[in-house]
Order: structure tokens, then C-alpha cells, then sequence
């Protein structure tokens, strides 16, 4: 299941996030000692010269390495980003409230990417492929993000055996569009189609240039995307659905 609050939390130099590693999934990742750097962006730096400045102006970016907390694994994952100053009210020795400034910072970036759905080990490589370049790009540009979630649902449609091509009314071979693909699921997966078409509309919002999509809205789409994969690749999700396909040819046990 996406937490979508993690994936679009910001977090502190000190702060141990909840990412789960993308090597051995068992692990949480940890900043490495001594790896993280953060400086204040040039155009920041003159910002201060302005006679309104307020310390919320203040643009960082940053660089560290994150370690996986599983000692049997401890793969090392670089990430980069951009952050920011924000203030909290805290108590000082006497008890006084008194305003404290912090830097937060927002991921644009990890190598390797993390693994942001479940994808069964069944699925084909070209589709794990695909949602992995996918995962690359969600922190820094959630449309590109969305292109590579939407060739995997082609891909997908493939290896349901659902045509590329086909021959128009002048006998000439034509691609078909995503929506007639999915349109002709053949009966027995015609349960995804709905699940399908939804993953195609976000995909075409990632393909317009004015349409700003959000981490959130890609999160959607890989909630949904998840879902379809758990049921299609699945090995004890395809024995439950024979299961229940074979009580409703026989409209009931027998």
C-alpha cells in the first residue's frame, strides 16, 4: 500500500526518514554520517540584499547518501534535492516560547530509485523496466513519471495478447489507440478495464505540457497500477479468481 504522506514528506538533516530501501525492502533508509552537504542557492544569496527579505526566501539545495538500516544488506543510496528554511515554536530553558528556524528539504532525486509499489517477480522485465524509470523520475517530474507508468500499461496490454495494429476500411495496417486497446480486453480480464481506463486518463494529463501533474496524482495512478499487477501476477490472486470462476460455472460447489 503507497503512503502517500511519506512520498510527499518533507524531512530534516537529522531526521531518519521511513523509505524503505529499493534493494532489499526489509531496511529503511538512514542519512550516512558526514555525506550531507546543503548550500543556499546563488539567486538566494543576493534575495538578502532585499529590504524585505524574510528568512522563508531562503532556497537550499542538497546532496547526501542514504544507508539501508539492514546490516545484512546496507546498500548505499546517493539522493539530491532542493529545501528550504520553516519555523517551529519551541521552549527555551526558562519556558519561554520563542520562534526556531529549521531546514527542511524535499527529495528530487535517488539512485537507486526507490521501489514505489510492489511489483510481483511474474511481471514481465520490459513492464518492471518501464515502471522503474517511472519510480526514477516521480520526485523530480511526476508528468515524465506518468509517460513511463502509461508505456507500461501498453506493454501490459501486449502481454494480454491485446492488438497493436490493425486493418482500416482502405486495407492499410494502423496502430490502435490506448482506449480501443484496453476496449478490447478479452472477456476473461474485462474486470481491469475500468481499472485501465483510469490509469490511461492520468497518463494523458502527464502528456499535455500545461497540465502540472502532482506527486499526488501520480500516486493515484501507481495505487490503482498496483492493484491491477497484484491481480493479473499474483500467483495466490490467480488461484483465488479461478477458484471463484470455477464456482460460478458451476453455480456452486460440486
Amino acid at each position: 500500500m503507497i503512503d502517500r504522506k511519506l512520498l510527499t514528506a518533507y524531512f530534516g538533516r537529522d531526521q531518519n526518514t521511513c523509505w524503505q530501501c529499493p534493494t532489499c525492502s526489509n531496511g529503511y533508509l538512514v542519512i550516512e554520517d558526514d555525506t550531507f552537504r546543503s548550500r543556499e542557492t546563488a539567486i538566494s544569496q543576493k534575495g538578502h540584499k532585499h529590504y524585505e527579505w524574510e528568512p522563508e526566501w531562503v532556497s537550499l539545495v542538497y546532496s547526501c547518501v542514504f544507508k539501508c538500516t539492514n546490516n545484512s544488506c546496507g546498500e548505499q543510496v546517493a539522493s539530491s534535492g532542493h529545501g528550504f528554511l520553516d519555523w517551529d515554536i519551541e521552549e527555551d530553558e526558562n519556558g519561554i516560547p520563542k520562534q526556531i528556524y529549521g531546514e527542511y528539504f524535499e527529495p528530487y532525486y535517488f539512485h537507486p530509485p526507490l521501489k514505489i509499489i510492489d511489483i510481483p517477480e511474474s511481471v514481465p522485465d520490459n513492464i518492471t523496466n518501464q515502471l522503474e524509470k517511472s519510480f526514477e523520475l516521480f520526485f523530480s517530474s511526476p508528468s515524465a513519471s506518468v509517460n513511463h507508468a502509461r508505456s507500461a500499461l501498453e506493454l501490459l496490454l501486449t502481454h494480454l495478447k491485446v492488438p497493436k495494429t490493425t486493418i482500416n476500411n482502405r486495407n492499410k495496417r494502423v496502430k490502435i489507440n490506448l482506449h480501443n486497446r484496453i476496449d478490447r480486453l478479452a472477456q476473461q480480464h474485462s474486470e481491469f478495464k475500468e481499472f485501465l481506463l483510469a490509469i490511461k486518463w492520468i497518463g494523458n494529463e502527464g502528456s499535455h505540457p500545461e497540465k502540472n501533474l502532482t506527486k499526488n496524482d501520480v500516486a493515484e495512478l501507481y495505487e490503482i497500477l498496483e492493484h491491477v499487477l497484484s491481480e493479473l501476477f499474483n500467483n495466490k490472486s490467480k488461484a483465488i479468481l479461478a477458484k471463484a470462476k470455477k464456482i460460478n460455472r458451476a453455480k456452486g460447489i460440486k
